[in-house]
């Protein structure tokens, strides 16, 4: 397979935030909408083998790339000065793509959290009467990026062009939450571009949310949080919104393989209480080696 770096632009604020397993959700709905269930069966089965057809990475500020999970400090080693070291280094979410890919150069030093969360109030209608209730006033919150360009690894066998389609297919009507109302607008600016790893070893780097699998042998240090997932599209209409929640590995995860491996993680099936539709989730990510 093959690893690929495409490039988007951020033109609105997002609801949802840019991880891979959402984006890779995005591309199974690009699938049924232009090419039917027909389509997204063969695709899903390409999915669930030994060798996955498409494993999509988190989105990364331009240039960049999530930051390794460091090693925990040992407590004796701590002092005023240590802490106040740990504290800042925490902050920092993204590192040079430059540092990983031997044919990336690095365009801006975007290493903290590019997000600003905005709070914006609402009238609440009153549907009977098509009036503002008086007083019904409500917040949501928005996230506007500091940096418009973002960068998305994918690992394929698909070729660049075929690549590049599912990803415009996947963002045409908008990503996440409030896409409706002019949310989560992205455009895809350029080709797919072939990205090779700088460093060798048996430690490798998730870029994108995981669960654990047979690839991970030992030393895995990673944060993880719970995704519970809601369904799309017709489903959503039809059936309960939610999905079973699952704990996941966050982007940023380190562990040790004593074989060479391209993504880690494996295809979640079943994923919904109805359990005859077969709801999928994505819950592997391509690695990348690091020192």
């Amino acid at each position: 397979m093959t690893l690929y770096r495409i490039r988007f632009k951020l033109c609105s604020a997002i609801v949802t935030p840019l991880k891979g397993d959402t984006i890779w959700g995005h591309i199974v709905w690009g699938i049924a909408n232009h090419e039917g269930n027909g389509e997204v069966s063969k695709f899903l089965e390409l999915e669930k083998s030994a060798a996955p057809a498409l494993v999509v990475s988190s989105a990364f500020p331009a240039g960049m790339v999530c930051r390794p999970l460091p090693l925990p400090e040992r407590e004796d080693n701590l002092n005023t000065e240590t802490y106040s070291k740990i504290k800042k280094k925490k902050k920092e979410k993204f590192a040079p793509a430059s540092e990983y890919f031997s044919n990336t150069e690095a365009e801006n030093n975007v290493r903290e959290n590019p997000f600003i969360n905005v709070q914006v109030t609402h009238n609440t209608i009153d549907r009977a009467a098509n009036t503002v209730l008086e007083g019904g006033l409500y917040s949501t919150g928005e996230i506007w990026s500091k940096t418009a360009d973002w960068d998305l690894y994918i690992l394929s066998s698909f070729s660049p062009e075929r690549v590049k389609q599912l990803v415009e297919w996947a963002f045409e009507n908008g990503y996440g939450a409030d896409a409706s109302t002019g949310k989560g607008k992205i455009s895809v600016i350029g080709d797919p571009v072939e990205v090779k790893p700088k460093k060798q070893g048996n430690t490798y780097m998730a870029l994108g949310p995981f669960v654990g699998s047979e690839n991970i042998t030992t030393n895995l240090r990673a944060d993880i949080f719970v995704r519970s997932g809601k369904l799309g599209g017709a489903f959503a209409a039809s059936l309960s919104p939610y999905k079973k929640p699952v704990v996941l590995y966050d982007e940023g995860a380190v562990f040790t393989c004593e074989k060479p491996v391209e993504y880690t993680g494996m295809l979640l099936e079943k994923m919904h209480y109805c359990e005859e539709f077969n709801i999928c989730q994505s819950g592997f990510a391509p690695v990348i080696p690091v020192e």
